[in-house]
C-alpha cells in the first residue's frame, strides 16, 4: 500500500523483494469499470468484474403496492439492482426470475395467492415464463446493440499492435462487458429451452417490470 510520510510517499510491501523484481499492487475487489476510472487499467481475468441490471415494478400497475409489499417481504425493493458477476451470469438470471414473475402477475386472485404464500412464489404458466424470458432476451440484445462495435470488431482492434494505449483499455473494457452480456443471453436461452414447449407464445403483460 501507499502511505504519506511527511513530504514523501512510502510504498509498504507485503514481503521482501529482490532488486529488479516487479511489485504487483492489488487494488481490491473492484469491477473493471472502477479499475479503469481509478487506476487506468483493465484486468482481463478479474473475478470481481460485474455489471448492473436495474429492474423496477411498474408504478402504473393497479397492484403495484401489493407487489411492492411482496418484494420487500422477500428482501427486494420496488427498484431493485441486480449484480451480474462474470462467470455467474446464470445465477444472476435465476435471481432475477422471481422478481420478474411477480411483476407479470395480473389476475387479482393470483395476486392474493402470492400475498398469502411464503417465499418468492408466483404462479407460473409456460406463457408467462416465456414472456419473462423474452423480455430479458430483448433487454440484453438491446444493450449489446447500443455499442458502436461488435465483439469481433473489438477483438480485431486489440490485435492491432499500434492501437493507442487509452483506446486499448477502453476496447478491453467494452469487450469484457459484451462477453458478460452474451453469457446472460446464452443463459436466458437455456431457460427458454427448458420450457415444456419452448415455442409457446408469451402471455400479454400490460404492466411488465421495467429494465435498465
Amino acid at each position: 500500500m501507499l502511505t504519506a510520510v511527511s513530504d514523501a510517499v512510502e510504498l509498504v510491501v507485503d514481503r521482501p523483494y529482490k532488486a529488479g523484481e516487479p511489485i504487483v499492487v492489488w487494488c481490491g475487489p473492484q469491477p473493471n469499470s472502477r479499475l479503469l476510472l481509478n487506476y487506468g487499467f483493465v484486468d482481463e481475468d478479474n473475478p470481481y468484474d460485474r455489471m448492473v441490471v436495474e429492474a423496477s415494478l411498474n408504478m402504473e400497475d393497479p397492484q403495484y403496492q401489493e407487489k411492492r409489499m411482496v418484494a420487500q417481504r422477500n428482501g427486494k425493493l420496488a427498484v431493485q439492482v441486480f449484480h451480474v458477476y462474470v462467470g455467474r451470469e446464470k445465477e444472476a438470471i435465476s435471481e432475477m426470475l422471481p422478481y420478474m414473475r411477480l411483476g407479470y402477475v395480473s389476475d387479482p386472485a393470483e395476486m392474493q395467492s402470492v400475498i398469502s404464500s411464503q417465499g418468492p412464489i408466483c404462479p407460473v404458466s409456460p406463457c408467462m415464463e416465456r414472456a419473462v424470458l423474452d423480455q430479458l432476451v430483448g433487454y440484453f440484445e438491446a444493450r449489446l446493440a447500443g455499442y458502436p462495435t461488435t465483439l469481433s470488431e473489438d477483438e480485431d482492434m486489440l490485435r492491432d499492435g499500434h492501437l493507442n494505449p487509452k483506446k486499448r483499455v477502453t476496447v478491453q473494457l467494452v469487450k469484457l462487458e459484451k462477453k458478460m452480456l452474451h453469457a446472460c443471453l446464452q443463459a436466458t436461452f437455456e431457460f427458454i429451452n427448458q420450457l415444456p414447449d419452448h415455442t409457446v407464445s408469451p402471455c400479454p403483460a400490460p404492466f411488465a417490470p421495467q429494465l435498465k
